[in-house]
């Protein structure tokens, strides 16, 4: 006898059962928002419960033809768009699309009665990389009382392709976050948000950015007070002095064989895949864009001269660096700094400049002489270079470039010094400091970070609220006071003092 069918409808009838008995799935709690280019729709997440909405676009993707210029204005849409999609742009490492200039907001599960401060976090990576983070930091989303928005800006040579042309001018990328700036003012108030109250708080090359913009002049009434962290307008690797020497050398990189004539060479940039592009070692920065053509420049003069006269957007300003910002340079392969180097000229920083190269070779005479004087040891040499590392890229530029804004402007700027957990300097066991920067801190979420996380937080709260006023007024003063600090482990020290003209 033979039940072979009668056997297949019964299994059949099973799963059936089986699928149809299962629970219906209960749908996601979402809250849907009106912008200006339409009604787009964010959901609850959790950890603490917040809305989110992803991949919002502040600016239309750049067309083939339009790869390195200006962003054109956002679209607009009918329906819901689904604020689902988590978007990079392209980078080395990391899947992008050049189609990436979105924002990510970020509101209180909670409508409050009244309009929230903002703030606008920009992220690092050396023009070359990052992206607007996905998750802000949990205390800020623990307080409720802010609408936090992340971006992302073209990076590399799709970002900062300066060939001073009208289709490749240059700085790309920091329109791109003027533009973001912009969208924020129009629209954050559908969202909550104040567009009067606006703290940016940018970190490394979104520090240099937010300096440049705050120079440009173009940020006028888009931002209201600034945190820049670990990034100076002043540093050598804040600027590309020769931009059409480094398109030519990223070129080559990728098998170019012309000449260095900008109409070629934009030929090549425009069409090389991105995937092609973000191999080149070559780094982009921003650079001076003084073009003569019918383009608007962004940085027409050199930040210094823009310092010195005091052309720029005046906010109140907190300015911060911390000691170990030189891990990344040293990295892991310390035999490279066993010894002194031989010829330190190359060592200065290349945006000093000198009337001979006689001055330059005594000024570099001088400068190893401190740095590395005859009784220095192999032990110590990895000390040495990253305190000189330290001091021209991050330590000097960042106190000289806040000097250079207080003197200037009408609303108070600080400078804050954070000095990480002691670090031996043994070079066969040179540890690195747990964490590059103050928000790696207010991310970590272990026991031990506990009173930093709350001593950070309430410094950029009171900043956030206070502005002009002292920010280590009130809740932060008792904080430092406490004996939580004597029973700190880490032995971490806090500097905040204020910058002023003498």
């Amino acid at each position: 006898m033979r039940f072979g069918p009668v056997g297949v409808v019964l299994i059949v009838s099973t799963v059936t059962c089986v699928t149809m008995g299962r629970p219906t799935p209960v749908p996601r709690v979402h809250r849907d928002v009106v912008t200006l280019q339409g009604t787009v729709r964010g959901y609850l997440a959790s950890n603490p419960p917040h809305f989110a909405y992803f991949g919002i676009p502040y600016a239309q993707s750049p067309t083939r033809s339009g790869r390195f210029k200006d962003p054109e204005p956002p679209p607009k849409w009918d329906g819901i768009f689904e604020a689902l999609h988590k978007i990079k742009c392209p980078q080395l490492k990391a899947d992008g699309e050049e189609n990436c200039l979105v924002v990510n907001i970020f509101t209180p599960e909670e409508k409050a009665a009244t309009l929230l401060p903002v703030i606008v976090f920009v992220h690092g990576g050396e023009f070359q990389n990052g992206w607007g983070a996905y998750r802000p930091p949990r205390q800020f989303l623990e307080e409720g009382n802010n609408v936090i928005v992340t971006f992302n800006y073209r990076l590399g040579s799709l970002g900062f392709l300066c060939l001073k042309t009208p289709d490749a001018p240059g700085n790309a990328g920091l329109k791109d976050q003027i533009a973001a700036l912009y969208w924020v003012h129009r629209n954050v108030q559908q969202f909550g948000g104040s567009p009067q109250d606006v703290t940016v708080y940018a970190i490394e090359a979104g520090a240099v950015s937010v300096q440049l913009i705050l120079l440009s002049g173009l940020a006028e009434g888009l931002l209201h007070k600034v945190i820049l962290e670990s990034g100076s307008v002043l540093s050598p690797a804040a600027l590309q002095y020769d931009p059409l020497d480094a398109a030519y050398i990223g070129a080559a990189s990728l098998g170019y064989k012309g000449s260095d004539d900008p109409n070629e060479l934009y030929e090549f940039y425009l069409h090389a895949s991105d995937k092609e592009l973000v191999t080149i070692p070559e780094s982009f920065l921003p650079c001076v864009d003084n073009t003569s053509d019918n383009v608007h420049n962004l940085i027409d003069l050199d930040p210094i001269q823009k310092l010195e006269e005091g052309i720029y957007t005046k906010v109140p300003m907190i300015i911060t660096f911390t000691q170990k910002d030189t891990k990344s340079i040293l990295g892991t392969d310390l035999q490279r700094f066993e010894n002194p180097p031989d010829n330190f000229e190359y060592l200065l920083p290349h945006n000093l400049e000198f009337m001979k190269e006689e001055v330059k070779s005594e000024v570099a005479k001088i400068v190893k002489k401190y740095y590395f004087p005859e009784d220095f040891t192999r032990r110590s040499m990895a000390h040495n270079y990253a305190y000189y590392i330290q001091d021209i890229l991050v330590d000097y530029p960042t106190i000289k470039a806040a000097i250079m804004f207080a003197a200037k402007n009408t609303y108070p700027v600080y400078v804050m010094k954070f000095s990480l957990p002691k670090t031996s300097w043994d070079s066969s066991k040179l540890e690195s400091s747990s964490f590059d920067t103050i928000l790696d801190y207010l991310y970590k979420e272990e026991k031990q970070s506990h009173f930093l996380v709350e001593l950070v937080t309430m410094l950029i709260r009171n900043f956030k609220t206070l502005g002009a006023n002292d920010v280590t007024q009130d809740e932060t003063e008792d904080l430092l006071n406490s004996k939580d600090i004597d029973d700190h482990d880490d032995n971490d020290l806090y500097r905040l003092a204020f910058v002023e003209e003498k």
